[in-house]
C-alpha cells in the first residue's frame, strides 16, 4: 500500500469510529424514550398475528404498497429506497477499497448484474430527488399556504436532506468513473456498469494519475457524506429510515381501522366498575402515552398525506393530522431531559437544576419566520426549560397548550389520515385517548356534548326522545313487524334481529331507510324481528367523544339485552342487521370487547346477498345518474365498498364517482360525535362534500348511513340556496333497491301474523303439558315471597353494595319476559329493602341495591331470575313510614332508589313510597340504630348511584361485614336497619375528603356539561 492508501484508510476508519460513537449514543437516547412510554397490554394486539406482520414487511415497507397509491411520488420514493438498499453493496465496497485498491465482494463482487443493479438505481435514485424537488416547487407553502400538503411541515430540512441524497450519488458517480480509469482491468465489472463506465469516459482525459487522486478524494467524500447524513438523520423528521418498518411491526392489525382500543393504565385494561386509585383515564400529559405513541410520533415523515386527506383541514379548520404528531413529538423530545434525562420537574424550589441541559429535540422544531404556522401549539413555548415541562398538554394559546381544543374536537374520527399515511401512524387513537382525558379526568368539553351525555344518560338515545317512541315507525307500515317482549317471546324461529338504531327510530329521514329495509326483508322472505322498546343507543358517540365510561354502561346495557335475546344461540347464528355504519362498527367491532360477540351486517351486504340469491329481483331499472357517498364507518373503518355500488347497479341506476370516493371519500362531517356539534370555524364539511357530489351531475346522491343522509341533505339545502338550483335528491341505496321492485304481486304478512303464531305455539305447548303445570306455574310467586317475611331466621342474603348501572325497583330487565303480576314483587322485595345499607339520592343512571351488574352473570339460585328477585332495590323509602304510590315496571335502565326519574318533576319532600310498606313491614320488627351515613364532597363529571365505591377509593371495611352476618348469624337478620332518615344524615360533618375529578361520584354530582 502506497503512502496515500494508508492516509484514506487511517482517515476514513477514524472519522467512522467517531461519527458511530455519537450516532450510537443518540439510538440509545433514542431506544431509552421510546421505551419510557407506558406500556401495553396483550389485549391490544401488538405481538399476535407474526406472519400477517411479516407480510405487513413485505407489502409496505419493501413494496411500498401505500405509497404507490400517489402514482408519481410513490415510484419516485420506491426507487429511493431500494436504491439505499442496493448502493449498500457500494458503501461495502468502498470500505474493502480503504484496505485494498482492488478489492470486489465475494462470490457475487464480479457479476456484471450486480454493477448493473448499482448503476441503475444510483441513476434511479438521482431521478427520483428530481421529481421530489420538482413537486416540493410546485406545492410550495410559501405559495400555496393551506393548500400545500408540506404546509407545517420542516421544509428546510427536506431540502437538506435532499441534497444529502444528491452528494451520495455524486461522489458515487465520480468515485465509480475515476476507478474504472484508475483500475483498469482490475475493475470489477464489465460494461454491465454502464453509468461507471460513462463517467469514465467523462474523466479519461484527465490522465491516470488524475483519476487515482480523484478516485481517493471521492472515496472519502463518499463515505464522509454517509457519515454526516447517518448524524443528520438520527436528528431529524428522516427517524422514519430506521423507525418506519419497526413501527409497521407493531401496528394493529385488524381488517380495516378496526375498533378503537379500550382505556389502560400502567398496561393493563380499566376496569370502570373499579379502577385503580391512581388510575389515569386518557392521556393527560406526554408521559400518559405508551411506547406505541411514542414510536408514532417520532416515525413521522412529514409528508402530509394525512393532512391533505383530512376533512377538518380541508374545511379551514386548525387541524392538521400531521401537525398534532409532530407537536406531540416535539414536545416529546423538549421534554425528554424530565423524563430519561434525570432533570427535576420544577416545583417553585429547584430552579437552579432547570438550568442542567441534557440531549433532547430535533434539528428543526421551530418555522421559519416565512413559513408562520399558527396551527402548531408547540411552537407557543419553545426550549426544555420549566414552562415546557408545565405546560398543559391540551390547552389554549394563553394557557400554552401543546394541542389547542380547537383541534382536538375538530376531528370527526374518519380514517382518512390512518389509511393514507405511509408509516402506519394511528393518529385516531391519539386523538380519541386526549379526548377521553378531558372529559373523564377534566370535565372540559363543548358544551353541546353536554346536551349529548345527558340524553344518552337519562333516555338512552341522543335526541332524548322517549323508548316508547322507537317503534312509531312500525305504525307507519302495512306489514308485520315482530317486536320482541312485545309479540314473541323468543328468537327461536328468526333469521335476524333487525337493529333499527336511535336515527331509524325518531329521525325522520332515516326512517324512510328503515321503513325499507323492512319492507325489502319481507318482501324476500327474511324472518326478522325489533328490539322495539329494548333498544339502547350503542354508545359509538360517546365513546368517540371521550366518555368511555357512559359507553361502558350503555354497551353493558346493550351485550345483557342480545344476550337474552340470543340466548342458547350460537355464534354463528347471531345475526344483527343494521342500517347504521356506526352502529354497524360498534356492535360487530367494539362489543366483543365487553362480551358480545355476534355476526352483524350492514343492510347494503344483506340486501346484495338478497339481489344474488335472486330473493330480490329487479323489474323496473331506475334510470337515473347517481352518485354515491361512501360512510367513513362502512368504507374506511369496515372496508365495505362494492356491495352498495352493486344495489345501485342492480337497481339499474348508473353510478356517476365523485373525485373522492372510496378509501379516499370525504367524510360527511358527522363522525366522532360531530354530529351534535356545531361548526364554529371555517366552511361546513358537509356543503364541502356535497358541492362536490353536485358538481357530478348527477340527480340523485345515494348513501348508506343515516348520519350521512342527515348531514347531506342539509348540503343540499345549503348549496341550492347558495347556487340557486333545484335540489337534487339525497335517498339511501335501499330505497333506490326497493324503487326497482314490482311489488303488485307481492303479498306480505298482515300485522300480528307473528304474534298470533306465538299465541298458537303457546297455546300447544300448554296443551301438551301435564293438567298441573298450570297451576304450579301461577302459584310460583307466593313462595318466593313468602319466606322473606314469614322465615325471619333464614332471610335472603343481603345483596353487597354495587358497581356500575343498576336495574331500579320493578324494572324489568331488558330482554326479560314481563312480569305476571306486579303486586306480587312487593313481598319478595320486602326482606331485601329491609337489609340494604341506607342509600342516598343520586344524580344521573344510578345502581339499584342488589340489582344485577349489567353483563354480569345470573345467580346461580333459582329464585334470581323469578320476579321478586329482580326487584330489591326498594332500600330506603320501603323501610319509611309514609307510603308511595306503587309505580308500573319499568323498561330500560333502571334508577336506584331515591333517585329522580330523567324528565320526571322533583317530588315534595314529604312525600314517599306507599305501596310497598306494608309488604315490607313484617320483615322490619325492631329496627336498630341506621348507620350515619358519610356526606360525601362536591366532585365533577358523571353521577353514580348511591351504595357504589367511587373509582379510586379504597373499599370500606365494614361494607362487607353487612353482606356476611345474615349467613352467619340469622337471627339478627330478623331486625334490619332501616334507611337513615334526612335528619340524622344532616348531623353528620362531612368527611374529610379532597374533591373528585371525573368520574366518582356521589350524589349532588353534576351531570356531564351542565355549568
Amino acid at each position: 500500500m502506497t503512502a496515500l492508501d494508508w492516509g484514506r484508510l487511517i482517515v476514513g476508519l477514524l472519522a467512522t469510529a467517531i461519527v458511530l460513537v455519537f450516532a450510537a449514543r443518540r439510538v440509545q437516547f433514542l431506544t431509552n424514550l421510546i421505551r419510557s412510554g407506558q406500556p401495553i397490554s396483550d389485549e391490544s394486539g401488538r405481538k399476535d398475528d407474526i406472519p400477517d406482520r411479516i407480510k405487513a414487511q413485505f407489502t409496505e415497507v419493501f413494496g411500498q404498497k401505500k405509497l404507490l397509491k400517489w402514482s408519481i411520488p410513490g415510484l419516485a420514493h420506491f426507487f429511493t429506497m431500494w436504491g439505499f438498499f442496493i448502493l449498500g453493496s457500494v458503501y461495502l465496497e468502498a470500505y474493502g477499497v480503504l484496505f485494498n485498491p482492488e478489492f470486489h465482494i465475494p462470490l457475487v463482487g464480479r457479476w456484471n448484474a450486480l454493477g448493473f443493479l448499482q448503476d441503475f438505481f444510483a441513476v434511479a435514485v438521482l431521478l427520483g430527488i428530481i421529481v421530489f424537488s420538482i413537486i416540493r416547487l410546485r406545492s410550495e407553502p410559501k405559495e400555496h399556504g393551506r393548500d400545500s400538503r408540506f404546509y407545517g411541515s420542516h421544509t428546510g430540512g427536506a431540502w437538506l436532506i435532499l441534497f444529502m441524497i444528491f452528494l451520495v450519488i455524486l461522489t458515487f458517480a465520480f468515485f465509480r468513473g475515476a476507478s474504472v480509469n484508475a483500475l483498469g482491468e482490475d475493475f470489477p465489472y464489465g460494461w454491465g456498469a454502464f453509468f461507471s463506465h460513462g463517467m469514465a469516459a467523462v474523466l479519461a482525459p484527465l490522465g491516470h494519475t488524475a483519476n487515482v487522486w480523484i478516485e481517493t478524494i471521492a472515496l472519502m467524500a463518499h463515505i464522509g457524506v454517509m457519515l454526516a447524513f447517518l448524524l443528520i438523520v438520527l436528528h431529524s423528521k428522516h427517524l422514519h429510515i430506521g423507525l418506519a418498518p419497526i413501527n409497521v411491526t407493531f401496528k394493529r392489525l385488524p381488517n380495516a381501522l378496526g375498533p378503537l382500543l379500550p382505556v389502560e393504565y400502567k398496561g393493563e385494561p380499566i376496569d370502570f366498575e373499579d379502577p385503580a386509585e391512581d388510575a389515569i383515564l386518557g392521556r393527560g400529559k406526554i408521559e400518559d402515552f405508551t411506547w406505541k405513541g411514542y414510536l408514532d410520533f417520532t416515525t413521522c415523515t412529514e409528508c402530509g398525506r394525512c393532512q391533505s386527506q383530512c376533512p377538518a383541514w380541508n374545511t379551514g379548520k386548525p387541524l392538521s393530522p400531521k401537525l398534532v404528531i409532530m407537536n406531540l413529538r416535539d414536545h416529546l423530545f423538549a421534554k425528554a431531559p424530565y423524563i430519561i434525562g434525570g432533570k427535576p420537574m420544577p416545583n417553585g424550589e429547584n430552579e437552579a437544576e432547570q438550568l442542567v441541559s441534557t440531549e433532547g429535540g430535533f434539528i428543526e422544531s421551530k418555522h421559519d419566520e416565512h413559513h408562520a404556522v399558527p396551527e402548531s401549539g408547540f411552537e407557543r413555548i419553545m426550549g426544555s426549560g420549566p414552562e415546557q415541562a408545565t405546560r398543559p398538554l391540551v390547552g389554549t394559546l394563553e394557557q400554552g397548550g401543546v394541542i389547542d381544543p380547537d383541534v382536538l374536537w375538530s376531528c370527526t374520527t374518519c380514517g382518512a389520515c390512518v389509511e393514507q399515511c405511509p408509516v402506519d401512524i394511528e393518529h385516531i387513537d391519539h386523538i380519541v385517548d386526549m379526548r377521553r382525558y378531558q372529559v373523564m379526568m377534566e370535565s372540559e368539553f363543548p358544551s353541546e356534548l353536554g346536551v349529548l351525555f345527558k340524553n344518552l344518560e337519562n333516555k338512552g338515545n341522543p335526541w332524548g326522545q322517549n323508548a316508547s317512541d322507537r317503534t312509531n315507525w312500525i305504525d307507519e307500515v302495512e306489514f308485520d313487524v315482530p317486536v320482541f317482549g312485545q309479540d314473541v317471546e323468543s328468537f327461536a324461529g328468526f333469521e335476524y334481529l333487525f337493529w333499527v338504531g336511535c336515527a331509524g327510530a325518531y329521525e325522520d329521514r332515516a326512517k324512510k331507510t328503515t321503513k325499507a329495509v323492512a319492507e325489502l326483508l319481507a318482501v324476500a322472505g327474511v324472518k326478522f324481528l325489533v328490539l322495539g322498546t329494548g333498544e339502547t343507543c350503542t354508545g359509538d358517540s360517546a365513546r368517540r367523544s371521550g366518555n368511555e365510561f357512559l359507553f361502558q354502561q350503555l354497551a353493558a346495557q346493550n351485550v345483557e339485552t342480545l344476550n337474552d335475546l340470543f340466548e342458547g344461540v350460537e355464534r354463528v347464528d347471531r345475526k344483527i342487521v343494521v342500517t347504521c355504519p356506526h352502529c354497524f362498527n360498534t356492535l360487530g367491532r367494539e362489543y366483543p370487547q365487553v362480551g358480545g360477540n355476534f355476526t352483524v351486517l350492514h343492510h347494503t351486504q344483506l340486501l346484495n346477498r338478497l339481489v344474488r340469491d335472486k330473493k330480490l329481483v329487479s323489474v323496473k331499472p331506475v334510470g337515473q345518474d347517481i352518485t354515491y357517498h361512501d360512510p367513513c364507518y362502512l368504507g374506511r373503518h369496515n372496508k365495505v365498498y362494492d356491495a352498495p355500488r352493486e344495489l345501485i347497479g342492480a337497481a339499474g341506476a348508473h353510478l356517476t364517482e365523485m373525485p373522492r370516493h372510496a378509501d379516499r371519500g370525504l367524510c360527511c362531517g358527522a363522525g366522532g360525535a360531530r354530529m351534535w356539534m356545531e361548526e364554529h370555524i371555517g366552511k361546513r364539511v358537509n356543503t364541502e362534500r356535497t358541492e362536490e357530489a353536485i358538481d357530478t351531475g348527477a340527480s340523485t346522491i345515494a348513501t348508506g348511513c343515516p348520519f350521512c343522509r342527515v348531514m347531506i341533505t342539509d348540503g343540499v339545502d345549503d348549496v341550492a340556496a347558495t347556487r340557486d338550483i333545484e335540489k337534487v335528491d339525497v335517498l339511501d341505496v335501499a330505497q333506490l333497491l326497493l324503487g326497482s321492485l314490482d311489488l303488485s304481486t307481492v303479498t306480505l304478512p298482515e300485522k300480528g301474523t307473528a304474534a298470533k303464531a306465538a299465541e298458537a305455539a303457546a297455546a300447544a305447548a300448554v296443551a301438551a303439558a301435564p293438567a298441573g303445570a298450570p297451576a304450579a306455574t301461577e302459584a310460583e310467586p307466593e313462595p318466593a315471597a313468602e319466606p322473606a317475611a314469614a322465615e325471619p331466621s333464614e332471610p335472603a342474603k343481603e345483596a353487597a353494595p354495587v358497581k356500575g348501572l343498576g336495574i331500579a325497583g320493578g324494572a324489568k330487565r331488558p330482554g326479560a319476559k314481563k312480569a305476571a303480576a306486579p303486586a306480587a314483587e312487593a313481598p319478595a322485595a320486602a326482606a331485601p329493602a329491609a337489609e340494604a345499607p341506607a342509600a342516598q339520592p343520586v344524580k344521573g343512571l344510578g345502581m339499584a341495591s342488589g340489582a344485577k351488574r349489567p353483563g354480569a352473570k345470573k345467580a346461580a339460585a333459582p329464585a334470581a331470575e323469578t320476579p321478586a328477585a329482580e326487584t330489591p332495590t326498594a332500600a330506603a323509602p320501603e323501610a319509611e313510614a309514609p307510603a308511595p304510590a306503587a309505580e308500573a315496571p319499568v323498561k330500560g335502565l333502571g334508577i336506584a332508589s331515591g333517585a329522580k326519574r330523567p324528565g320526571a318533576k322533583k317530588a315534595p319532600a314529604a312525600s314517599a313510597p306507599a305501596a310497598e310498606a306494608p309488604a315490607a313491614a313484617p320483615a322490619v320488627e325492631a329496627p336498630a340504630k341506621p348507620a350515619e351515613p358519610v356526606a360525601e364532597p362536591p366532585v365533577k363529571g358523571l353521577g353514580i348511584a348511591s351504595g357504589a365505591r367511587r373509582p379510586g377509593a379504597k373499599k370500606p371495611a365494614a361494607a362487607a361485614a353487612p353482606a356476611e352476618a345474615p349467613a352467619a348469624e340469622p337471627e339478627p337478620a330478623a331486625t334490619t336497619e332501616p334507611a337513615a332518615v334526612p335528619e340524622a344524615k344532616a348531623e353528620e360533618p362531612k368527611a374529610d375528603a379532597p374533591p373528585v375529578k371525573g368520574l366518582g361520584i356521589a350524589s349532588g354530582a353534576r351531570p356531564p356539561g351542565k355549568r
